[in-house]
């Protein structure tokens, strides 16, 4: 059976663009790119990948290692978080990474790692509305917006692929309302002390 590439795959529902995807995922749930209509598409990851012809999985006999979680089959592999022994019945590849079941809810559900999640947050999106739409309160959203920037700089964010232009303008309209509220401040310190003395 043959595999269909993902661009067959994944398009947006309303311009039936191409969605090209960064990484192996189950649900997606951005804007698309071209058009910017909501995307929230339920995808099966067993069609990312190659059809891979099923293997029998191996009894382990007494001299061999034996599986953590089916202790009658024979361990293959080797958990790359944990690194319990597993048989390939119990083996989950997911991102390039061979992991257990538990590791594999404890990334998801516990750590949130945004490898393992199906969605991710938006900061620089986050960040250019705190100091756009928000610009009359930008005395404490520009701030905000500078402190989700820069401690989610690393962060890809977006499902899609996506340039750093929102996250420099939101950078630069962050610094340019703290810079001017400072000089507001001064100046209006620097007339009250004015007629005070």
């Amino acid at each position: 059976m043959k595999t269909e590439s993902r661009e067959a795959l994944l398009q947006c529902p309303t311009c039936r663009n191409v969605l090209s995807v960064n990484r192996e995922v189950m649900a997606l749930e951005d804007k698309c790119p071209v058009c910017r209509s909501a995307v929230d598409i339920r995808v099966f990851p067993r069609l990312f990948r190659e059809q891979v012809r099923q293997v029998d999985p191996q009894i382990a006999d007494e001299s061999e290692s034996y599986c953590t979680f089916f202790p009658e089959l024979k361990a293959e592999k080797v958990c790359d978080e944990c690194g319990c022994l597993m048989s390939s019945k119990a083996t989950v590849v997911w991102s390039g990474e061979e992991v257990c079941l538990p590791c594999l809810y404890r990334l998801r559900e516990e750590e949130k790692s945004p490898a393992y999640l199906p969605k991710a947050a938006l900061n620089d999106n986050r960040a250019l509305a705190l100091v756009t739409l928000l610009a009359p309160l930008s005395l404490i959203t520009a701030p905000l917006a500078l402190f989700l920037l820069i401690r989610n700089r690393k962060e890809t964010g977006s499902l899609f692929p996506r340039g750093r232009w929102r996250w420099w303008t939101a950078m630069i309209l962050s610094v340019g309302w703290i810079v001017t509220w400072v000089a507001i401040l001064v100046a209006w310190t620097s007339l009250i002390l004015e007629e005070l003395s």
